[in-house]
């Protein structure tokens, strides 16, 4: 078992998303694994790093969601549609896990450091190069004093959070939480 096996990381992930990361002790992880907690402990796993391998697989899912749209023709708001309904569909096939996730760690996922902070550039950059091909073409609007970072991050955020708080509080269906959040969030940059 290596924090790279992608079917030990699916066998943890299981196990958080059943119990919640606060629960998700190293015994329980250990099961999960099929290890021993002593044999983590000798390979020097902890769950910080269970929560790092998991962070990278979120990362990797957003940009094979994010890629399509990024080498798409057509204009900078018909690519970011296509961004935004793949961010969407990444956030349903995540969505026990970055439920049982507590707040922290997943700030410790998405979040940069510091003071007044902006999700990870992993997690942005696509949505900053989507923003900046709309503006060029003149199918999305920024106002003159907007950071394309500041932007990307609010856009991120508004999607994955409200369609989180769509599907697991309201209990919409996948397709109702999608049409809404991403018809909003476009028209927020619309020409």
């Amino acid at each position: 078992m290596t924090l790279t096996d992608a079917e030990a990381l699916r066998r943890a992930r299981d196990a958080i998303e059943q119990c919640g990361w606060e629960a998700a002790t190293m015994e329980r992880l250990a099961a999960a694994l099929g290890v021993s907690r002593m044999t983590l402990h000798r390979r020097g796993v902890r769950r910080e790093h269970v929560l790092q391998a998991l962070g990278e697989l979120l990362q990797d899912d957003y940009r094979r969601a994010l890629w399509p749209a990024l080498t798409a023709t057509g204009s900078g708001s018909e690519r970011l549609r296509l961004a935004l309904l793949g961010l969407c569909e990444v956030t349903e096939a995540n969505l026990a896990l970055l439920a049982a996730i507590d707040s922290a760690e997943r700030d410790e996922i998405f979040h940069e450091g510091g003071d007044a902070v902006l999700t990870h550039p992993v997690f942005t950059e696509p949505l900053q190069a989507l923003l900046r091909d709309g503006v060029a073409d003149g199918s999305l609007t920024l106002a003159p004093d907007e950071q394309l970072d500041e932007v990307a991050t609010v856009l991120f955020n508004l999607l994955s959070w409200t369609y989180r708080h769509l599907r697991l509080a309201h209990r919409w269906p996948p397709q109702r939480a999608t049409e809404a959040v991403t018809r909003r969030v476009q028209r927020s940059v619309a020409a």
